[in-house]
């Protein structure tokens, strides 16, 4: 096993500052240029969940790929490349079915990089009693990357508008790529782990009510990610409001990433899970019924980073409990195909349906009723996983 400090975090922070920067364009802005490109917001809602859908197969199709070769690194770097290739046409006219057909190849290789980077991760910190200080220190880059990208971009599309949009992406996505050629592999091996098998792993009560909860959390996120930004704009806000709203909660984030190491110390991860859940539920109602009021709004976007990162990081870590050694990128893609992919895909439906059939509200109220019924699914998890068998179970792993 390599030693703690025989890594280098910052050749794959790298790589996280540089992917994150681009979610900082995708995320807030992208949804703005696919209406002002003429899109509605129902077909808005249908590329935003091809992008999900495409999470549903791809990270376990990539993850069992590096999984089986151990050739991480080169596959992360593949992905990357493809992913330049493939985004490039979005400079080119087109309505929906041509932005349809570029962001159907474009996902298919973006959704095999944060699973592949994570199992890259986890090898490095295997056996690691610091592994969630230095996990959280890890993410942060990435959370970096988003708020820089997204300070910088709103004043620039505000003032040049949204034109400019898929130039700065795909400018960013050679970025990426770049940053991957110095990210190196740890060795591969079981080290004191025994071989794990992903289907029995995944027939135990316990990871699959955690994967249930994970598939809601994301769900509720869905309309966030899809909607804030066109109906922060409804309401009045400019882009660079916009801009600095999606930053708030990112920057606590970046705080709570570089400090979770205590509170990981003291609090059982499932616990922390749980908690996220519960501000979950807070913090779509909040955006639901009082978006228009600036201040309820601020401390809505403040609990990103309990909703986001806190349950990252909690999560992350538990598969790395749960799935180690040469199941490592398996069970990061498992969390990304079962969470952002059938989560993802569902959540992007149900708001969209709900923003175009009922109301934008209703949108985001689904997402709170997403986060309750989350929670009740990790509180069973938990108590699965304190069971007297399965303790057992996890003593004679470690």
């Amino acid at each position: 096993m390599l030693a703690p400090a025989a890594w280098q975090p910052w050749r794959l922070g790298a790589f996280f500052a540089a992917y994150y920067a681009t979610a900082g364009v995708l995320a807030p802005y992208f949804p703005l240029y696919l209406e002002a490109r003429g899109l509605t917001a129902a077909e808005i809602g249908i590329v935003m969940a091809l992008a999900q859908g495409l999470r549903v197969v791809g990270p376990t199709a990539w993850g069992w790929l590096a999984d089986h070769t151990s050739h991480r690194v080169a596959i992360l770097r593949f992905t990357t490349l493809a992913a330049c290739a493939t985004f490039a046409p979005m400079l080119l006219p087109g309505g929906f079915g041509f932005v349809f057909v570029v962001m159907l190849f474009y996902q298919l290789f973006l959704t095999g990089q944060v699973p592949v980077a994570e199992a890259i991760a986890a090898m490095h910190l295997r056996g690691d009693s610091q592994a969630a200080a230095r996990y959280g220190r890890l993410r942060a880059f990435g959370s970096l990357g988003f708020i820089l990208l997204v300070l910088c971009t709103g004043p620039l599309l505000d003032r040049m508008g949204l034109a400019p949009t898929p130039y700065l992406v795909l400018a960013l996505l050679v970025v990426t790529f770049v940053s991957t050629c110095v990210v190196r592999d740890a060795p591969a091996g079981e080290g004191h782990h025994q071989p794990i098998s992903v289907r029995a792993r995944m027939r135990e009560s316990r990871v699959r009510w955690f994967f249930a909860s994970v598939l809601l959390m994301i769900f509720a996120h869905s309309a966030l990610y899809t909607y804030l930004s066109i109906y922060l704009a409804q309401i009045g806000y400019s882009k660079t409001e916009i801009g600095v709203l999606w930053v708030l909660g990112v920057v606590i984030e970046i705080v709570l990433f570089y400090s979770q190491g205590r509170l990981f110390k003291r609090f059982d991860l499932l616990r922390l899970v749980e908690l996220s859940l519960i501000v979950a539920v807070v913090r779509f109602f909040l955006i639901a019924e009082l978006a228009q009021v600036a201040l309820v709004l601020i401390l809505a976007q403040l609990m990103h980073s309990v909703t986001f990162a806190v349950h990252h990081s909690a999560s992350v870590l538990t598969i790395q409990r749960w799935f180690p050694g040469r199941a490592a990128a398996r069970g990061q893609a498992l969390y990304t195909s079962i969470g952002y992919g059938v989560g993802g895909t569902l959540g992007s439906l149900v708001a969209a349906w709900l923003w175009s059939e009922v109301s934008p509200s209703a949108a985001f109220l689904s997402s709170s009723a997403a986060a309750v019924v989350g929670w009740w699914a990790v509180r069973r998890a938990r108590k699965c996983d304190l069971a007297p068998d399965t303790v057992g179970a996890n003593r004679a792993q470690k």
